[in-house]
Formats: C-alpha cells, structure tokens, sequence
C-alpha cells in the first residue's frame, strides 16, 4: 500500500473516531467489541474506496531517469579517498567508497528488483494518550488491515543517486563468501509537511512520506475537514539503516527501515481544536525476504 495513502487512513479513523465517535466522553469504553470492530472495518473500506493514491513514484521516475549518471560519470564526492584504488578487501573501503559502491548496484538493480514494503503501526496518541485504550483497538484492526493489502514495489527504494557520505552517520562493508555486504546507518531527519520524499539523508537512502499536504486536500474532497499547522507539524525519521548484500554488482538482498513519528500539534478537525497527535510506525522495506548474514 503506499505510505501516505496509508497515513490519509490513519488519520482519517484518528479525526472520526475521537471528534466525532467519541464525542466529548474523554474517556471512552467499548462496550461491545464485535460491534465496533464492524463500525471501524466498514470505516476502513469506505476511507480507503475514497482515498485517491497519493504520488509516491517520484523516487523511482527520478532514479529510472538517472540510472546511467553513476557508471557514466566520474565519481566525484571524497576526492581524496576514491583518487586511491578500490581495495579487494571491502574492509578497507572508505565511507565515500562504501556510499559510491552502494549507489551503483541500486542502479544496476533498480529496474529488475521488486521490494516488498511493510508498515508496523506502533502507536497512536491524541492529546497525550486522552484515547489510550481505544486506539489499541483500532491499531489491531489496522494491523489485519495492512498485512492484508502488502504489496510489492517495483524498483530500488530511494533517491540513491544524491546519497552522500554526509548522509551517512557510519558505514561498513565486508565479504560474505564471495558477495560483498554493506551496511548504512543514516543520520537521523526531521521534516515538514511539505518536504519531497527524496530529501534529506533518509529520503536521499530509503523514502520518506513525501509531502503530505496532498493528503490534507484530499479529505476536503472528502468532506472530512482537516486544518494542519503548517509550522507545528513536524515528521521525525529516527534509526534509520540500509543493509545490502551485493553479487555481481547486483543488490540480491536488501532491508532499509526506520521509525517514523508523525506529529501534528494546535491543529482542527472537524472544525474542533486539537491540541496535539502522534502517529509512530515501523517503514520495512525488502529485497527478496530482506538482508541475512
């Protein structure tokens, strides 16, 4: 499923389910669980029949565009490490050389590889957990829900091509029999509303949730008023790790992921004020079942 289509859901149940289904009760109980996990299953489908996929292609246009600049031109970041030659031994590589050598097997890879996406809902908190012990129910359906609509992706994940060493927090790579592993540990993002999917160090090595102000005009459409404030709204990419196993210049595994917290405070929904939200999920993204040593 694509991420922000995701997120349109999410959020859509967050705005129904406390402003409009809990009403004022601060504190609201199931009293029947079969009952509201109809309400909030029939609520799913409705929302996601509604919900337009939202651009997510971008990355992948903008490295199918590309996918010749690597192995056509000069490498041209950490002059001094990569003036010297690549050493046989992976070890040895520099963080410019390990980045460089990341780069060409996702564009050697990208256009044959499919990359299965998960998402892992891990919590979600309105006005400091006001809605506690109803959204631990509504983030079990929503788990069904999302293990029931995982599907693949075509194509390498990220905008690889502007990845730099500065991206990277620390790097290693090392030989596994006769494949070469990498591994990349990104420095850590935060974002507004409005920022591209491929910016920053995590966009630049494995996505982002992009612009999500789309996701905003769309449930306008939907007549599910929702005002965000711009400035008070902030997306924080924390742990976020690349590991590759490499043959033949060819990526033959892979495993990029972080942790997302999407934050709205001072905030309106259903022209109601909302004082503070938070959405934290796990991004999995994988090439044939992921990176194994």
């Amino acid at each position: 499923m694509n991420f922000k289509r995701l997120l349109a859901l999410i959020l859509a149940l967050v705005m129904i389910f406390t402003l409009v289904g809990c009403g004022k009760d601060e504190n609201p109980q199931v009293s029947d669980e079969s009952t509201t996990e109809e309400i909030v299953e029939d609520a799913v489908e409705d929302i996601t029949d509604n919900i337009k996929d939202t651009d997510e292609t971008e990355a992948t246009d903008e490295n199918e565009e590309s996918t010749t600049e690597i192995e056509d031109e000069e490498i041209t970041s950490g002059e001094s490490d990569e003036e010297k030659p690549l050493s046989n031994d992976p070890v040895e590589w520099s963080k410019e050389q390990i980045v460089e050598e990341y780069k060409k097997a996702a564009n050697a890879s990208h256009k044959d590889t499919k990359t299965k996406h998960e998402v892992l809902i891990k919590d979600i908190s309105v006005n400091n957990g006001q809605f506690e012990g109803f959204f631990d129910f509504i983030m079990s359906i929503m788990s069904k829900f999302l293990e029931k609509n995982t599907e693949d992706k075509d194509g390498i994940t990220g905008g690889y091509n502007d990845l730099t060493a500065d991206d990277v927090k620390s790097a290693k790579a090392y030989k596994v029999d006769d494949k070469i592993a990498i591994e990349l540990v990104m420095k850590d993002q935060v974002s507004g509303m409005k920022e591209p999917a491929n910016s920053g160090s995590v966009g630049h090595a494995i996505t982002t949730v992009g612009d999500i102000s789309d996701v905003v005009n769309q449930f306008k459409d939907l007549g599910l008023p929702l005002e965000l404030n711009e400035k008070a709204t902030k997306i924080y990419y924390t742990n976020p790790t690349v590991k590759v196993l490499i043959d033949d210049g060819k990526i033959v595994n892979g495993t990029w992921k972080y942790t997302v917290e999407i934050r709205m405070d001072d905030y309106k929904a259903f022209g109601k004020d909302v004082k503070t939200t938070s959405i934290i999920m796990d991004n999995i993204l994988t090439v044939n079942g992921g990176f194994k040593k």
